[in-house]
């Protein structure tokens, strides 16, 4: 039972948007209470003494949900989650221990630290830019920051490589 501990299900709404992740056990219950459709499943199997089930990596709720605007919570996480776990001044994707939050315009100026003002940025870069701007230090930004609307659906996922094949086809274009 271990080995089926890492495996999230991708939850999608009767149009196929992507709404959230839950675990395989709250997706498996839902087929069996028959209010979702699996569209894919995973190779792994759960098994009981008596019966084996195959785990449900897609599903698709039956009835529609109307759409409800929600904040995303600003959050280290989900700073590094909005920028794909990739520092935005050198492009490259360090391990997550190895991120930091980096302020476009310097606290020590007045920056605030909220959605539009932060960015994703590996220690070195970080600690290069110091406490100027990306324009006086030349360190031109890969993406401006923004407040999203929504973010990756994965929980666990730190990176685009980690995305199950299985739900590809079901997410927007991710940056590959």
């Amino acid at each position: 039972m271990a080995r089926l501990e890492g495996f999230r299900t991708l939850l999608l709404d009767s149009g196929c948007r992507p709404l959230r992740t839950l675990s395989w056990q709250r997706a498996l219950t839902l087929d069996l209470q028959d209010r979702v459709d699996v569209l894919e499943y995973y190779d792994e199997v759960a098994r009981t003494t008596s019966t084996a089930f195959q785990l449900p990596a897609v599903i698709r709720l039956r009835q529609y949900l109307r759409f409800l605007r929600f904040r995303v919570a600003f959050s280290r996480r989900n700073v590094f989650l909005r920028d794909a776990y990739q520092c935005q001044y050198c492009t490259r994707h360090p391990a997550a221990r190895n991120l930091t939050l980096d302020h476009v315009l310097p606290r020590s100026r007045g920056g605030r630290t909220s959605w539009s003002n932060i960015v994703t940025a590996c220690g070195s870069c970080n600690r290069r830019k110091g406490s100027r701007t990306p324009r006086e230090a030349n360190m031109p930004l890969l993406r401006d920051p923004v407040q999203p609307r929504t973010l990756p659906t994965q929980r666990g996922v730190r990176k685009v490589g980690d995305i199950p094949d299985e739900w590809r086809e079901y997410l927007p274009a991710v940056g590959e």
